[in-house]
């Protein structure tokens, strides 16, 4: 697919590499005019890992329009690498949830439609008392990785009810992004515009959990302040020990390779 802006090429995975500001005036375009579905996923250094070991993860965010850089640490990764000469770093980190935000705020002044499938104790209360843009919920399946045949039609009809512009799953990864990459041929014949994984961001923008103070978010340090609040997320966080096994192994086999070429 070519790609019609910046992108650093990082862990097999083409990533957003210019300024937010770049990335909400591409946004906007997509959800004003209708030029197909496109598809955006936020993968963090959790996610990376994942998607080692998982192909159908992997080839997923390959298939992505855009993949933003969704963790302070692949930026981090980025520059380091890049001193290997392994790729360019990235400009900047950008939060999912940012850009959630920002979406809705573009959706509620174009009066665009927006669908939000999944989400932990979420009510439609919820997304009433959320005003910046018209949010049409649906709990999605009570297993995602079993979903029945009547959960399935259930949320078949409801797009074509809807008929959404925007569309929002918060099925966790890698559940969400395997959800949007098996149903494209859905979300496009219903009309969506822009299909992106979102994760918690939902938890933060309903007052679910309390957003990371300003200089945890300065230093990079979100996931440490959402560990400390959520304690049982230790075992995931145990995985960005192997996201620096994994970016370190790269950085020594390109070193290797060069030594062995002189």
């Amino acid at each position: 697919m070519k790609k019609t802006y910046s992108t650093s090429l990082l862990f097999d995975l083409n990533i957003f590499s210019r300024r937010k500001s770049s990335l909400l005036e591409i946004l906007g375009k997509w959800l004003k005019e209708n030029n197909g579905l496109k598809v955006i996923y936020t993968p963090n250094p959790e996610q990376i890992v994942q998607s080692r070991g998982n192909d159908k993860f992997k080839q997923a965010l390959q298939r992505a329009d855009i993949l933003l850089p969704d963790g302070m640490g692949l930026v981090i990764a980025s520059r380091f690498l890049s001193f290997f000469h392994q790729t360019q770093p990235l400009f900047e980190r950008i939060a999912g949830v940012e850009v959630v935000e920002s979406l809705l705020e573009m959706a509620h002044q174009q009066g665009s439609r927006v669908v939000v499938i999944g989400g932990r104790d979420y009510s439609p209360e919820d997304y009433f008392a959320y005003n910046r843009a018209k949010i049409y919920w649906t709990p999605g399946f009570k297993n995602v990785y079993q979903p029945t045949a009547v959960e399935k039609k259930h949320l078949e009809e409801f797009l074509v009810q809807v008929q959404p512009d925007l569309v929002l799953v918060a099925f966790g990864a890698p559940a969400q992004e395997l959800w949007i990459d098996q149903h494209r041929d859905l979300l496009q014949k219903n009309g969506v515009k822009i299909a992106m994984a979102v994760g918690g961001s939902f938890d933060y923008l309903l007052g679910k959990i309390p957003r990371a103070p300003y200089w945890f978010k300065k230093l990079g340090l979100e996931w440490l302040f959402r560990l400390i609040i959520e304690p049982w997320r230790l075992k995931r966080q145990l995985r960005l020990i192997s996201f620096v096994g994994l970016t370190t192994g790269l950085a020594m086999g390109s070193t290797m390779k060069k030594a062995s070429e002189k």
